[in-house]
């Protein structure tokens, strides 16, 4: 067991009943005793769960480490979440993207991306909308030794057979983030949140083995699904679908809450324990997409 768990014992509350607290309510809870850690740390999928060896490999890489916790107290995407949201509402069509035909949502995806790099201020990185560009539906390719603003790949071969009709809307901002914070980070910046970047810039290209959770908790991962889901869940009243956008860190209850609050478990517990607890927290989130 980590050390640093030990300083849960009678002083923080039930990892089994969190979900009201860490997700958005207010409920109060009861409080953690030893025997709740352990009983958590039942096996896991280690295709999917968060793998600590791996993320130990670079820590200041992984938004679930201890490393992580000056980034989480410094960054907050809400004002640019808000912005973006409201600058792309003069496109009311985004509300019935999912029923579009793709040749309708090709040029609206463009006024996107163009929208999007106009009120995050960056320089657009080139765009290829393109049948096999890339193997998989979306991707943003870039090279922390040579930084440029990159390159935003959209596949819409691959989109096209996915069952949610907003992934394109979704992983369109999600991979424009992308350019967004690489721009930032390899800039000169400096402070927890550029130098997060940084590192996890470069941990997704040096590291091998990542499970679902590993990779989508690089902390550029997990704050660029946060800040797409959270754009087109404003635009569409919270009626999109991200169950396959990321973890539950960076999707959203029907209050507009985070479904799981990272700043909250690090202002809140042990950062020792934040990986055991939020891997018992995303349980029901695996549960659901093995259904699917």
């Amino acid at each position: 067991m980590q050390q640093g768990l030990t300083r849960l014992s009678l002083t923080k509350k039930a990892v089994a009943e969190t979900s009201d607290h860490y997700c958005g309510g207010s409920a109060p809870l009861p409080e953690i005793k030893m025997a709740d850690v352990i009983a958590m740390r039942k096996p896991l999928d280690p295709r999917y769960f968060a793998n600590a060896e791996l993320q130990r490999q670079a820590p200041k890489a992984f938004a679930l480490m201890p490393e992580a916790a000056e980034f989480h107290k410094n960054h907050d995407n809400t004002a640019e979440r808000a912005a973006l949201a409201e600058a792309l509402r003069k496109y009311p069509q985004l509300k019935q993207f999912e029923s579009l035909t793709w040749e309708q949502k090709e040029p609206l995806l463009r006024q996107v991306f163009a929208t999007e790099c106009e009120v995050l201020k960056m320089t657009p990185p080139e765009l290829v909308i393109e049948n096999g560009a890339i193997p998989g539906p979306a991707f943003f390719e870039f090279d922390p030794d040579n930084p440029t603003p990159g390159k935003v790949f959209l596949n819409p071969e691959v989109l096209g057979k996915m069952d949610n009709g907003y992934a394109p809307l979704l992983l369109l901002i999600h991979e424009t983030r992308h350019s967004a914070q690489f721009q930032s980070a390899f800039s000169g910046s400096e402070g927890p949140v550029a130098e997060g970047f940084r590192a996890a810039y470069r941990a997704q290209k040096e590291l091998k083995g990542f499970s679902f959770v590993d990779f989508t908790t690089l902390l550029n991962e997990y704050e660029a699904f946060q800040f797409a889901n959270g754009v087109v869940e404003l635009l569409t009243d919270g009626k999109v679908n991200t169950v396959g956008m990321g973890t539950l860190a960076g999707q959203f209850s029907d209050r507009g809450n985070l479904k799981t609050d990272l700043k909250i478990l690090f202002e809140e517990l042990p950062h020792e324990a934040i990986l055991d607890v939020f891997n018992e927290l995303e349980r029901p989130h695996y549960e659901e997409r093995q259904k699917g």
